[in-house]
């Protein structure tokens, strides 16, 4: 199974997926889900996670991919 983008940034940064939900709000279960693409994440939710791992939200969520939620996010 291939690792996520997601998760290879979060590791670059010597975060865990704990670390990262505690800064951006989430359950740490539903963060694991959304990192494996297993859950869509709303548009607050994925700023909140690229302005935290400092990426671009179109570098890492690709709508069909990630199952961003269509809801006045710019993608």
């Amino acid at each position: 199974m291939a690792v996520s983008m997601l998760r290879e940034i979060r590791l670059a940064r010597g975060m865990t997926q704990k670390e990262v939900a505690l800064a951006i709000g989430v359950p740490q279960s539903s963060y694991c889900l959304i990192e494996h693409g297993k859950r869509p994440a709303d548009c607050d939710t994925v700023r909140r996670i690229c302005e935290l791992l400092q990426v671009k939200q179109e570098d890492v969520f690709i709508p069909k991919r990630f199952a961003v939620r269509k809801r006045d996010c710019t993608l």
